[in-house]
């Protein structure tokens, strides 16, 4: 990951990251996890992809991504292909945060 961490400017890693319930549900979470690890390396792995997005297109607001992950239930025989979109939202002037859903999710206000 070390390649991709040196890919991002040190001022977009300052932006903090909110993920919507269902984005954490299938892009993170995983049943009877072994130890912390597993959860830490798929949420690093959904953060750093959406850094890398917001690298490549900082005037969007809104950006589509995706990433290959497990399914929650551990089942690793397969990667499933997860489609996501990337809000950057200013919470106040001049001060942003990431919400990261499910492509299809439609919310009407971000916490």
């Amino acid at each position: 990951m070390q390649t991709t961490t040196n890919l991002v400017s040190s001022d977009l890693l300052k932006i903090p990251v909110v993920l919507s319930p269902q984005a954490w549900q299938e892009a993170v979470h995983i049943e009877n996890p072994q130890d912390a690890t597993v959860i830490s390396e798929r949420l690093g792995d959904v953060v750093l992809a959406a850094y890398r997005e917001l690298h490549l297109q900082p005037d969007n607001k809104l950006i589509h991504l995706g990433l290959y992950r497990l399914l929650p239930n551990g089942n690793n025989l397969d990667l499933v292909w997860l489609d996501l979109k990337l809000d950057r939202i200013e919470s106040s002037p001049g001060v942003f945060y990431l919400y990261i859903s499910l492509k299809e999710e439609m919310h009407t206000s971000c916490p």
